[in-house]
């Protein structure tokens, strides 16, 4: 009996060597090819996630690797003051993975891009645009962003980039409790959860495939319920573009108000999806036709980017202006952003201030 016990111990203590043994080799494997991003984001109570504060590390795809600088206040790029610079005009640029823009280098991200071109044009007047974005996230998440973080920096414009593959989805599956907090149980995993993503490349490894996985199982698995649902949504398709248009536009009508109450104003930077541009796919124009007039009935500022891509893509054939496996735009397609709002955002302060 002894003698099993010490041998079941000894299996378990070789099994534990081994697997320990393993880890650390693809540990090392996966660090040298450099296949895997930093982890750049931490739980919260409230959002579900947001960026580590003070985190630098790189952000990789097949198609990109770009070092990431996160600032105190968790958004990208340096740090600002509370305090307004004298002859200033700060810009809060808000959104999703589109305005976070971890697949370019922070200065061909087109809040970068969007401050110095301002600059240039208006130089007598300082501009500071801060980017806000984070992935994942939907309107009345940046309505929390504005509210918590965005105001502290007593911002005169806030750009609220809405994209239209999925801002109109996420708006009809966010429901936030500002409320909410961790128990004391759930705060010690999620430091626990964050220390294994900041530390093992091979988690993070883990992390990606798990989320991929879950992705093609949704895009392929095609049985007759799918059918169903699929028939069933073009027989009620009416119904669910109103049911979209109507969540969207009341989330940003509430983005609105909260920017009115603080003297801040809104405009709504409406960013288009690789199959509008490129005529892959057309669902989202409808979408989009509708939230423009919805904005334009509402009187809320707005700029619709999709004519500046299309143009440049029929000026440029050969090129294209989102990552093609990624999907996010690439160097082209912030520039084509920046240039857009900025040509907006000119006539906008002209108008409401005269010359500079």
């Amino acid at each position: 009996m002894l003698t099993n016990i010490k041998k079941i111990l000894a299996g378990l203590i070789l099994a534990g060597i081994t697997f320990f043994i393993l880890f650390i080799l693809s540990e090392i494997v996966i660090r040298t090819l450099g296949t895997e991003s930093d982890n750049l984001i931490m739980q919260d109570p409230v959002l579900g996630w947001v960026h580590v504060p003070n985190k630098i590390g790189y952000s990789r795809n097949k198609e990109f690797s770009v070092k990431v600088r996160i600032n105190k206040e968790g958004f990208i790029g340096r740090d600002y003051s509370y305090t307004k610079p004298a002859n200033t005009i700060r810009i809060l640029a808000i959104g999703d993975s589109l305005t976070e823009a971890f697949q370019v280098p922070e200065e061909e991200s087109y809040p970068r891009l969007l401050e110095n071109n301002l600059k240039s044009k208006f130089q007598n007047t300082n501009f500071e645009v801060l980017n806000m974005g984070i992935a994942g996230y939907g309107t009345q998440r940046e309505f929390f962003v504005l509210k918590d973080k965005g105001l502290k920096f007593d911002p005169d414009i806030a750009v609220l980039g809405f994209f239209v593959g999925n801002d109109f989805s996420d708006n009809l599956s966010e429901e936030i409790d500002p409320g909410v907090s961790f128990s004391r149980y759930r705060e010690t995993k999620n430091r626990v959860k964050l220390f294994a993503r900041n530390h093992s490349a091979v988690w993070r490894f883990v992390l990606r495939k798990k989320s991929r996985n879950k992705i093609l199982a949704r895009f392929f698995k095609k049985d007759n319920a799918d059918m169903a649902n699929e028939i069933y949504d073009k027989d009620n398709r009416e119904a669910d573009i109103k049911k979209q248009l109507d969540r969207s536009a009341a989330l940003i009508k509430n983005f609105k108000d909260l920017a009115d109450d603080n003297n801040v104003s809104l405009v709504v930077a409406i960013l288009p999806s690789p199959g509008q541009v490129y005529g892959r796919d057309l669902n989202f124009d409808e979408l989009q036709l509708g939230l423009s007039s919805l904005l334009k009935k509402e009187q809320i500022n707005h700029v619709d980017l999709l004519p500046y891509f299309t143009n440049w893509a029929k000026l440029n054939p050969d090129k294209s202006a989102y990552y093609p496996l990624d999907g996010h735009p690439n160097a082209y397609g912030h520039s084509i952003v920046a240039n857009g709002i900025d040509s907006y955002l000119s006539e906008f302060l002209r108008n409401k201030n005269g010359n500079f």
